[in-house]
């Protein structure tokens, strides 16, 4: 138990740190104007929810608001606690912000030059390696997977990534079909989605100690009972899934914005 808590601590320190873009003022030896992130965008990537294109292309175009000067990105992945499979962290990385007019003044020319030729640099560097991050972790799905860990797994990345996170104002855009399949409670009966009783299943999450603390973040879900080209979902089905979800993160410390079922209607602010 403590070589767990140990490594848990440790994975906590890293991320809180962490930053995949290479510092431009760092490496200028310039001082930062405002080293913490005005906004983070936290993509939280359930593995085994396999995507379509519409929805892969979605996420793509709101990740990309958000590689912008001030703003940071992290991409994590989560599916069950099998066959090698177990949450990580592909990308975390921001852009800096910009220095402002007024301080340019006290630069050298050939400094500044370098200084606007590194962020230009910066950006385009932060663009391609969260894309390519993102390209393998949504393509990484695999709905043959025979647990689906969704409330271990958000109660972790809650605690370890979103939380620690120093970032201003903090957005998820969790990427799931929200159905829960593992030792805590299933959503399932005779293999399809169950008509669920939202205070039975926050009792049994609650006695299970995986609740999770999203630190005020904004809340989007996206893929909500998916279930392929040929499935179905009835609509007060779906609608006591999605009520279920309201209640957790309302209990979460969490501001759920929109939760599609499957798909979106509005970009992530």
């Amino acid at each position: 138990m403590k070589k767990i808590l140990l490594t848990l601590l440790t994975l906590t320190a890293m991320l809180s740190a962490r930053n995949d873009v290479p510092s431009c003022y760092k490496a200028l030896q310039l001082k930062n104007p405002d080293p913490v992130p005005q906004k983070e965008l936290f993509i939280l990537v359930d593995q085994t929810t396999q995507l379509d294109k519409p929805i892969m292309i979605y996420i793509y175009k709101n990740m990309m608001h958000f590689i912008k000067n001030g703003y940071a990105v992290t991409i994590a992945a989560f599916s069950s606690n099998a066959n090698g499979k177990y949450t990580d962290v592909p990308y975390s990385g921001g852009l800096e912000a910009l220095l402002p007019e007024s301080a340019k003044h006290d630069i050298a020319k050939k400094k500044l030059r370098k200084y606007q030729a590194c962020m230009n640099g910066q950006y385009r560097y932060a663009k391609k390696k969260a894309t390519k991050a993102l390209v393998a972790t949504l393509k990484g799905a695999n709905k043959k997977l025979p647990h689906s860990d969704i409330l271990k797994s958000l109660s972790d990345i809650a605690a370890h990534v979103i939380k620690p996170s120093k970032a201003k104002e903090k957005v998820v855009l969790l990427v799931s079909d929200m159905m829960e399949h593992s030792s805590i409670t299933t959503f399932y009966a005779k293999g399809s989605l169950k008509r669920i009783n939202t205070k039975a299943e926050l009792a049994k999450l609650n006695k299970s100690g995986f609740t999770a603390d999203f630190d005020g973040a904004k809340v989007y879900v996206i893929g909500t009972g998916m279930i392929g080209k040929k499935g179905y979902r009835d609509s007060k089905t779906l609608k006591a899934l999605t009520d279920f979800w309201q209640a957790y993160f309302a209990q979460s410390n969490a501001k759920l914005e929109a939760i599609g079922t499957p798909m979106l209607l509005e970009d992530i602010q």
